[in-house]
């Protein structure tokens, strides 16, 4: 079950990272203009917000097997009808149907592995699984894509299709048991009378409002600010990405010692570090080695969330929970990119990392309620 929700993870990962090296190509054989490229990414993105939620409780009414598979078939769908699209209204159709899959898919790959192991060291190790399928997936699918659109434009959605073969192992591995039947609304009311809702979901938003808005502007700040090469930009990015991937596969080891709200409080005392550095970086090397300092930490609060909620999740809504936390974290992918613009409108790029700082620094103190609540509740699910 852990390698079925990594898969999935990682398969629907792809769909924006298979096609970046090849967005010239689709542009020319389009017709495109620059601002119209955008909308590749943000049509895939957009519906992600919502589709989690709705995945989540619907997972919790009809069974997880039905609408994990049901979803990673959709997404195969929605790569079939991009490679034959023949205009631009329907490749953003396909790709709307590939991101409503895509923010289902990995919340209820959160879901799965919580099934299997819930708290602890053990889920540490599964979702650090799926973190690192999912870093895999972000380093291969570009170089893949860069390959494959000297094929045809097309060709790159092709590698979106593996999500076909990865429903057929959800199918059979997945439990097919469907939940006790609850009245209507009852996963909804267990989610919102959870113990620090509120606060596990502003841990969510937290790490991803951070996130993209360093893999928007980190460029700006190194290339205009401090003279570096857009390779050595991408490079210092893509080597960060890669300690995250490490960290997450170390955090089960650090689960043994600390729990979840402390390796999160952690995560956001070197976030607020690498942001302030970011802020005041008076040459690359700083910048780089800030970028090294926020991959790091990135690999162990991704893990370590995703056991909080696990962990924090009414059982019987657990779906619905994670689907909620989904939403939340797409949401913040989404208008990261936004705030940090709208913050750039009154102060210097250098400025606005410090509001990341200043924000990672007010996330601590909501984690102070998260951590009462969490200590409150663990043991009981131990139990």
């Amino acid at each position: 079950m852990v390698l079925v929700a990594a898969t999935g993870a990682a398969v629907v990962t792809s769909g924006i990272q298979v096609i970046a090296p090849g967005i010239p190509v689709i542009q020319e054989q389009f017709g495109l203009s620059a601002a119209q490229v955008g909308l590749l990414t943000s049509v895939f993105l957009f519906p992600s917000m919502f589709s989690a939620l709705g995945a989540g409780a619907l997972a919790d009414r009809f069974g997880v097997r039905s609408v994990f598979t049901g979803s990673m078939l959709l997404f195969a769908a929605g790569g079939a009808l991009s490679m034959v699209a023949p205009d631009l209204a329907v490749l953003l159709l396909a790709r709307a149907v590939q991101g409503t899959a895509f923010g289902a898919v990995l919340s209820l790959s959160v879901a799965v592995i919580g099934l299997v192991v819930p708290t602890g060291a053990a889920a540490a190790r599964g979702q650090s699984r799926r973190i690192i399928a999912m870093a895999v997936a972000e380093a291969v699918a570009p170089a893949l894509g860069g390959v494959l659109i000297a094929v045809a434009w097309w060709a790159p959605f092709g590698v979106t299709l593996l999500a076909a073969p990865a429903a057929v192992l959800a199918w059979l591995w997945l439990p097919s048991a469907r939940p006790p039947r609850r009245s209507r609304g009852q996963a909804t009311r267990a989610v919102r009378e959870s113990p620090a809702l509120v606060g596990v979901q502003v841990l969510a938003a937290a790490r991803f409002v951070t996130k993209y808005a360093v893999l928007t502007y980190v460029a700006v700040l190194g290339v205009t600010g401090l003279g570096m090469s857009p390779a050595a930009v991408g490079l210092a990015l893509g080597v960060a990405s890669t300690l995250a991937a490490v960290s997450a596969a170390l955090t089960e080891r650090l689960a043994h010692r600390w729990t979840s709200p402390q390796l999160i409080g952690g995560s956001l005392a070197t976030t607020t570090a690498s942001m302030v550095a970011l802020a005041f970086a008076p040459s690359p090397a700083v910048l780089v080695a800030a970028l090294l300092l926020f991959g790091l930490q990135d690999g162990v609060y991704g893990v370590a969330h995703n056991v909080l909620v696990t962990e924090m999740a009414p059982p019987e809504a657990r779906s619905t929970y994670t689907g909620l936390t989904g939403t939340v974290r797409n949401v913040g992918k989404f208008t990261a990119p936004l705030l940090f613009g709208a913050a750039t409108l009154v102060l210097t790029v250098g400025q606005s990392f410090l509001v990341l700082a200043a924000a990672s620094a007010a996330a601590s103190t909501v984690l102070r309620r998260v951590a009462r609540a969490h200590g409150e509740r663990v043991p009981l699910r131990d139990g």
